[in-house]
């Protein structure tokens, strides 16, 4: 029989990439949180991401932020916000940002990019289906439900049968 592994006995998805003079670093697939993080401060980070491929495509603050996003800070977390992380990041040579990115690419999207949207859509569309599910079974539910009954001291002033008022 197999043993069975938790996310505390597999280390994340990572590549070492050559940045130039020799010089290497580890880059980290960005989880969930940071790319939030990242939305937060800029908000059209996916199409500045989508326009990488021509140059000035991405704002060098962004790509610094996303560079920050795959680096470790010998634990867990990553340096998403460290300025200095950031700062070195916008600042690496061009091919070599091409290549870090490349490496975010693969170790964020390990199956790649288009199967990992196809699944978000997927999930998406179950999501949306399952919300008007639940809405349309609460809205019946409250139609079907008749007004509580009054109580007699909360019963409407009615003329009794057959008796007539006149307005004074």
């Amino acid at each position: 029989m197999a043993s069975m592994l938790s996310l505390l006995d597999v280390l994340p998805k990572n590549e070492r990439v050559d940045i130039g003079g020799g010089a290497q670093i580890d880059i980290f697939g960005i989880s969930g949180e940071d790319v939030g993080k990242i939305l937060t401060r800029y908000p059209d980070a996916f199409q500045q991401l989508a326009n990488a491929q021509r140059p000035g495509g991405i704002d060098p603050a962004l790509f610094g932020a996303v560079v920050a996003a795959s680096q470790r800070n010998g634990s867990e977390e990553s340096l998403l916000g460290n300025e200095i992380v950031e700062r070195r990041g916008r600042g690496l040579a061009l091919g070599a940002q091409l290549k870090v990115l490349q490496a975010i690419g693969r170790c964020t999207f390990p199956d790649g990019v288009g199967p990992f949207l196809e699944a978000l859509t997927s999930l998406s569309s179950s999501v949306k289906n399952s919300i008007q599910v639940v809405v349309q079974a609460a809205s019946r539910d409250q139609a079907t439900k008749s007004p509580p009954p009054l109580k007699p001291s909360e019963q409407p002033d009615m003329p009794a049968s057959g008796s007539s008022r006149r307005a004074k």
